[in-house]
């Protein structure tokens, strides 16, 4: 039976909660995951001790550069370059003030069944891998876990119809 830390992609990358989000954003843009294209759509934060404290997602950022004031109905004002300006604003923010600390997490030696159920549950794009010692060793992506289901798929013999 496979688990987890079979698919996991190992931590290579992370990001210090004092870091500022143009920090971060350069890493998130220049991180490899696997042989894929540069460029990831999140980063866990560590802090000095490598204890997992947040994690922060290209949603997050994208939600740094908006006012938090603004909704639909006073977009209206919003004028061009606006995004622009307010994302210079907050470049030298930290990554702390705009990562996401609640953080679900997986077992490396859990099933994929597991894996899968909380992915799909939670609505997450990925999910950190701890190990005993609830130390981040891996991150596991739903494109992981769609993969191993695919070759399942294909490997089986032609559906009849």
């Amino acid at each position: 039976m496979m688990k987890v830390k079979d698919i996991m992609s190992p931590i290579s990358q992370y990001l210090s909660p004092d870091e500022t989000l143009q920090q971060a954003v350069v890493k998130m843009r220049t991180a490899k995951r696997l042989e894929r294209r540069p460029g990831v759509k999140g980063l866990v934060v560590l802090d000095e001790e490598k204890n997992l404290v947040g994690i922060l997602s290209i949603k997050d950022v994208l939600r740094a550069s908006i006012p938090v004031y603004m909704d639909i109905k006073l977009s209206i004002f919003s004028w061009d370059g606006m995004l622009e300006e307010m994302a210079k604003r907050v470049a030298c923010k930290k990554v702390k003030e705009f990562m996401s600390t609640e953080v679900i997490t997986v077992a490396d030696d859990s099933s994929l069944m597991t894996c899968a159920d909380l992915l799909i549950k939670k609505n997450m794009q990925r999910l950190p891998v701890v190990n005993q010692e609830k130390k981040v060793v891996g991150i596991v992506y739903i494109r992981d876990v769609f993969n191993i289901i695919s070759q399942i798929f294909v490997d089986q013999a032609e559906c009849k119809i």
